[in-house]
């Protein structure tokens, strides 16, 4: 069907001005559809009221067209389960328009932004947001619009389907999420070429590539790579003896000694060392090996070491000096040579080992990577961001 001449000169301006978003945007099909009130995609094809467009400037619909696509640059189609579809198409908007107002576009009047939204994925914005509608605030607000497709007033999204109109497959949802993540990265290299790529945007494909996963999940298969586990009747699990149910417990005997670097230099608060310890001391239940802990600021302060029958581990708070996060490096290297891993708590904000000690080594960080200065990203390990 033919475009409106307005939508025509906004996808002009935007393979100009925005190539990021005009290079996922031409792989997508657009549809005239006077059956919705706004814009909807479904992360293959773009279906538009007129009525809606026309209305807008072209700077306004070149706004609509990228806040599609970004949509569709976060998975949102592929991705909302069994969340509540106006309350998630809410959260998908807060996750990307303050992206989109980064990359230099000027927001519809009613969009939602908020800044604590920044830096959000739908997901957690979704757990965030308080049930029912109402929750808009900050700049930009709530629309009169009802419609729980787009209850931004600004194009929304829609459930992906496959070409009989069913819910997609679980194989399905994964091909095309990596379709998608292939695209995304070859609109950046040419947003790149072209010297516009703004830095959120940049960041964005930075996470696509090294995603920030959860820290519990991530330490767990750390420590389990090394661990020869099975169910054993002979040490019941201790979280329900209590209830009088006696349950097996998953118990390891090839675990090797574990070095747990503790960052002391101030950055760490009581509240994420008792996060940490206590989802620590959860896997230690279940994986018994011996740990040697060393707390670090600009030097080592002070060494322990805790066998499996002197669980709990309990984790001192220190608030020191400096930071430097090598000493723990050489001085596991020294003293503990068959170490299993390196797990370090810490913020990340000192200098690291210039080469790798040999140690497979798990980085605890409250500090995302992507706003670390170059100087301060690990030349090795894994990061998982403590949140």
């Amino acid at each position: 069907m033919k475009k409106s001449s307005k939508l025509a000169k906004a996808i002009a301006r935007t393979v100009l001005d925005h190539p990021f978003f005009a290079t996922l945007l031409l792989r997508m099909q657009l549809h005239e559809d006077r059956d919705i009130k706004t814009a909807c995609t479904d992360g293959k094809q773009i279906r538009y009221n007129p009525d809606f467009i026309d209305p807008l400037s072209v700077d306004q619909t070149v706004f609509v067209l990228a806040h599609l696509v970004m949509h569709v640059a976060h998975f949102h189609p592929l991705r909302r389960s069994a969340r509540d579809r106006g309350r998630f198409n809410k959260a998908g908007d807060y996750a990307i328009n303050g992206i989109l107002r980064d990359a230099g576009l000027s927001l519809l009047p009613g969009a939602l932004y908020h800044k604590s939204f920044e830096n959000l994925a739908a997901e957690q914005i979704y757990d965030r947001l308080p049930n029912g509608s109402g929750d808009g605030d900050g700049e930009g607000g709530e629309n009169d619009i009802d419609d729980i497709d787009d209850p931004g007033g600004c194009g929304g999204f829609e459930d992906a389907k496959d070409e009989y109109g069913k819910p997609l497959s679980k194989a399905e949802r994964q091909r095309q999420e990596a379709e998608m993540t292939v695209a995304i990265q070859q609109a950046a290299q040419a947003a790149k070429a072209q010297g516009k790529l703004p830095g959120s945007l940049a960041r964005l494909v930075n996470e696509l590539v090294h995603p920030v996963l959860d820290w519990r999940e991530i330490l767990r298969s750390f420590i389990d790579h090394t661990a020869r586990h099975d169910y054993s009747w002979n040490q019941p699990n201790r979280r329900h003896i209590a209830d009088g149910i006696y349950l097996p417990s998953f118990r390891s005997n090839g675990l090797k000694p574990l070095v747990l670097a503790i960052d002391t230099s101030g950055s760490i608060t009581q509240r994420e060392l008792n996060q940490f310890q206590a989802e620590l001391n959860d896997i230690l239940y279940s994986y018994p090996a011996t740990v040697h802990i060393v707390y670090c600021d600009s030097d080592i302060s002070e060494t322990r070491t805790v066998t499996p029958d002197q669980y709990p581990v309990d984790l001192k708070f220190m608030g020191c000096g400096g930071t430097d996060l090598c000493p723990p490096f050489d001085w596991a290297v020294k003293n503990v040579p068959e170490a299993g891993c390196i797990i370090y708590l810490t913020d990340l904000k000192g200098d690291s080992p210039e080469t790798d000690p040999g140690i497979p080594t798990l980085w605890v960080s409250t500090t995302r990577d992507r706003d670390l200065p170059e100087r301060y990203q690990p030349r090795f390990g894994k990061i998982a961001l403590l949140e």
